[in-house]
């Protein structure tokens, strides 16, 4: 018997988008709608409320996932009558549905740009309606590709100018994670996504095969490990890397050299070996001295194991003599913290000429009001200070940058390899001392004057 329950897919997919959210953002919008508030102009701010631990900066991940999801947001039959179904929506909200389209204005960070706790990486200027209903996507979009992104710069910062490779599947939470992780890690300088098939299709991205890997199954599978290492590398002569730790290391590498000097032979040679057990950095002094002393000094050698940003840095400032590190576990699950609470926050409200600007006051939990703007300092190419300020203030360069207007794309989304380079240069303007990976260090960012006012003056009313 065929169980009902189960769906034509497990994958999450588009017609799941829409309706992913919470009951009371569809309640909220039916109250709001049934009462004739859809008027009201309301301004959203989704912001970063803290660092996770051991983070100095964060790179904002998701700006093409949200302005392409946005421009194209609605809601079928199929959706409304579910949501009328639950009992969460009106029947006058219902018909609002069936013809919605965002018409508002969003101003966002580009994607990759460094920003920090309270500053606005999204801002949203539409009727309060339509603000609303994104709630929980923008969040979710957010979250997840700023919480990789700012996790896999770590270890390429870490790698200094060394290869740093993800696996952009393997031991992913979900296959939708694993793209947004593969994307994430090839826009922030790592190599590995864009050895998958599916992702390099998906992005059409150039084809990277400059090595395959002998991995331990393929050394298992053959009657001794030197024949492993030989059939594969006559099939695939200098392309071949080689894992040399499935029986005995020393052996491993030994039989590695072997294959090496059959197939200098003939003008060939191996691409490199990988290490992934034991003391990784005494395993790879031992490795470079006997490829070294064999004539082989272009083999490389890939480091994995469990590596993160603070195992890489720890073997760097050893001088471990390795070309590549291999990220996987705790890279893909953000072992170390893989909180990120980004809140999206009502800060102001227009009706006809009334302002009212909104805010939290609770401690701990205060948003601030009004429309704003981020704007950056620099002193000889190195950021030095933020200012959170309104948006008609200048008070340096301003960040956000708008991208829909009246419900338009005016913003040109740049390609992965243009996202690439941008986060490239973002690093590089990014001051040293935030560049540790294990010390805690502090970046100015400051609130301006106009914003504490009206702070004060809202604070003033609602507490009497």
């Amino acid at each position: 018997m065929t169980s009902q329950n189960i769906p034509k897919t497990h994958f999450f997919t588009e017609e799941d988008l829409h309706i992913f959210e919470l009951q009371q953002i569809f309640t909220a919008c039916s109250v709001w709608h049934d009462k004739g508030m859809n008027k009201q102009i309301a301004t959203f701010d989704l912001f970063v409320r803290e660092f996770p631990k051991n983070r100095n900066f964060l790179l904002f991940g998701g700006t093409e996932e949200i302005i392409e999801n946005i421009k194209k947001w609605n809601y079928s039959e199929k959706e409304v009558n579910n949501l009328l179904e639950f009992g969460i929506i009106s029947e006058n909200f219902a018909r609002y549905l069936r013809n919605f389209k965002f018409t508002g204005d969003i101003h966002a960070l580009p994607e990759g740009t460094i920003f920090f706790p309270n500053e606005p990486v999204v801002r949203i200027v539409a009727p309060l309606l339509e603000g609303n209903l994104l709630t929980m996507f923008l969040l979710n979009a957010a979250t997840s590709n700023t919480i990789f992104l700012s996790k896999v710069i770590r270890s390429v910062i870490a790698a200094k100018n060394r290869a740093v490779i993800t696996g952009a599947a393997m031991r992913a939470h979900s296959f939708e994670s694993a793209f947004k992780y593969g994307r994430a890690s090839y826009i922030a300088g790592a190599l590995g996504a864009n050895t998958i098939p599916s992702f390099v299709a998906k992005y059409n991205l150039p084809k990277l095969t400059t090595s395959v890997k002998a991995y331990h199954a393929v050394i298992k599978s053959f009657a001794s490990e030197i024949e492993a290492m030989r059939e594969t590398a006559n099939l695939f002569p200098n392309m071949m890397d080689f894992m040399v730790d499935t029986y005995d290391f020393k052996i491993g590498v030994e039989n590695a050299i072997k294959v090496a000097l059959e197939l200098k032979e003939d003008g060939n040679s191996i691409k490199g070996i990988t290490i992934d057990s034991g003391d990784l950095c005494e395993r790879a002094f031992t490795a470079r001295k006997m490829l070294n002393d064999a004539g082989l000094k272009d083999v490389e050698i890939t480091l994995a194991s469990n590596l993160d940003e603070y195992k890489i840095d720890s073997l760097i400032k050893q001088n471990v003599p390795a070309n590549k590190f291999i990220l996987v576990t705790e890279a893909i699950t953000v072992a170390d913290d893989p909180r990120l609470e980004i809140v999206y926050k009502l800060s102001e409200v227009r009706y006809k000429d009334r302002i009212i600007p909104k805010a939290k006051l609770t401690e701990g939990k205060q948003s601030l009001p009004g429309r704003k703007q981020v704007f950056r300092k620099y002193e000889n190419g190195k950021m030095i200070k933020d200012i959170i300020g309104l948006e008609d203030e200048k008070l340096g360069e301003p960040l956000l940058i708008k991208m829909i207007d009246e419900g338009e794309i005016i913003y040109d989304l740049p390609s992965l390899d243009q996202i690439k380079k941008y986060v490239e240069n973002q690093i590089k303007t990014l001051p040293e001392n935030l560049k540790s990976i294990t010390e805690k260090q502090d970046y100015n960012v400051e609130i301006s004057n106009k914003i504490m006012n009206a702070l004060d003056s809202f604070r003033e009313s609602v507490v009497r």
